[in-house]
């Protein structure tokens, strides 16, 4: 996959790093090639592109999702669980992690290089460009919408590894699987898909020593990391330029349902239907990952979590609709309380 080189990249470097190639793959200078004045000149007038293959990895340990797990456990949020396994969950366990993947290697290997590559240029104050982050969506959704039908467990179309910017792809390729399954248009797929890639854009700013703080956060540090979804949102609007329902996941995926999330203490109809589904494929994958402060929990246990939840937390309807895509054993379209019922 090809990704487009932004001229301002290349603003006060000497020889080309990696080779420019044209949008079909046709390489036109190689690495090492000296950039005089002519050649720029030149490329302002031609696009010009890079092997996604050749962006650089990220190297820096993986954002927790949710950082001071135990601040939320005290007020008896969604995170509170047994480690224990019951016979049945771990035999769903042992299913689930030796399913199928459904995404290809090379989709997923390029994903992460471009959003790895588009992160870091905008935590380097650099302005990216947000085709890469368009181009990396584009080629999920095809790969998503393709094998949505063969899903049978939810970690067929995650990460099976651990990868810096791994929790970006899997929340985007839950939220697609989850917006076809709840019937959005293809229009409304690609922008809650562009939405979740940028969902967590805000923790770009948070100081590092609340980031990555492993042990319970202070009052202050709390009030602190309740910023980024604020701090996501300007730079999604103001520096991105982006239209206002790619903006509100990112504002708005720690509200709750019921009320009594942040940073506005927004609840039902109040949240965008983007939000919604975005949060609920952010809380799944923060479940069912491993984190500094945590072990990795099996599907079916991370969705009985959710449930009992409901909707406290999670948009019923949305969330009776991933449970079914997730083929969660124990559900039961009769079992949902009344407001909880689908059209089918």
């Amino acid at each position: 996959m090809f990704v487009k080189v932004p001229l301002n990249e290349l603003a006060g470097v000497n020889t080309l790093e990696f080779n420019l190639y044209t949008m079909t793959g046709e390489r036109l200078y190689p690495a090492g090639t000296i950039l005089t004045d002519d050649l720029r000149g030149h490329l302002k007038h031609v696009g010009v592109y890079r092997d996604s293959q050749d962006l650089p990895r990220a190297t820096a340990p993986e954002w927790p999702d949710l950082p001071g797990l135990d601040h939320f456990n005290h007020e008896g949020h969604i995170f509170q669980f047994a480690t224990g396994l019951t016979p049945a969950e771990a035999q769903d366990a042992q299913q689930e992690n030796t399913s199928e993947p459904l995404l290809s290697e090379d989709m997923t290997q390029a994903f992460l290089g471009s959003i790895g590559y588009f992160w870091q240029r905008l935590q380097k104050g650099a302005t990216p460009d947000i085709a890469l982050c368009e181009v990396a969506r584009d080629k999920l959704i095809a790969e998503v919408t393709s094998q949505v039908d063969q899903i049978q467990y939810l970690s067929q179309v995650r990460v099976r590894d651990e990868y810096t910017y791994s929790h970006i792809l899997d929340v985007t390729a839950l939220s697609i699987a989850l917006a076809i399954r709840a019937g959005f248009g293809k229009a409304e797929v690609r922008e809650i898909a562009l939405a979740a890639i940028l969902h967590d854009l805000g923790k770009l700013m948070i100081p590092r020593n609340i980031m990555f703080k492993t042990g319970r956060l202070s009052e202050k540090e709390f009030e602190v990391m309740q910023l980024h979804p604020g701090l996501g949102y300007k730079v999604i609007k103001e520096v991105l330029r982006l239209p206002e329902p790619i903006a509100l996941p990112a504002l708005q995926h720690q509200e709750m349902y019921g009320g009594g999330g942040y940073p506005l203490g927004l609840k039902g109809d109040e949240i965008h239907p983007y939000s919604h589904l975005v949060k609920i494929a952010d809380v799944y994958d923060a479940l069912t990952s491993k984190r500094p402060y945590k072990e990795s929990i099996p599907s079916s246990k991370a969705i009985k979590i959710m449930l009992s939840e409901g909707d406290k937390s999670f948009h019923p309807e949305l969330l009776a609709q991933f449970v079914q895509l997730s083929n969660f054993k124990d559900f039961s379209q009769d079992s949902l309380p009344r407001q909880w019922e689908m059209a089918s």
